[in-house]
């Protein structure tokens, strides 16, 4: 994420520095400027929310498959007591 965050950030001062050394009036370049930073912006923000949708769908499966842990776990302690139960108990010594 980090890299893809440095990448932006590089691709877009990249972009700047390549608008300002451009021979263009000073209000086409800050209208250019806005509008690379819109495009931009755009991206990072549907980037964004891609990366969200997938941590949120991976949080879905590894929740789910926590509760199936956990059921599990609950038969096989529920097993384990009535295996006690049914066991005769050791002597005491």
């Amino acid at each position: 994420m980090k890299d893809m965050l440095y990448f932006i950030l590089g691709a877009t001062v990249g972009a700047l520095i390549a608008l300002m050394m451009a021979p263009k009036s000073g209000q086409e370049l800050r209208g250019d400027i806005q509008q690379r930073a819109n495009v931009d912006l755009q991206k990072v923000q549907q980037s964004y929310e891609q990366r969200l949708q997938e941590i949120n769908q991976r949080m879905a499966q590894i929740q789910a498959q926590l509760k199936k842990n956990q059921q599990m776990s609950e038969e096989i302690v529920e097993e384990l007591k009535a295996d006690d139960a049914a066991s005769p108990a050791a002597p005491a010594a």
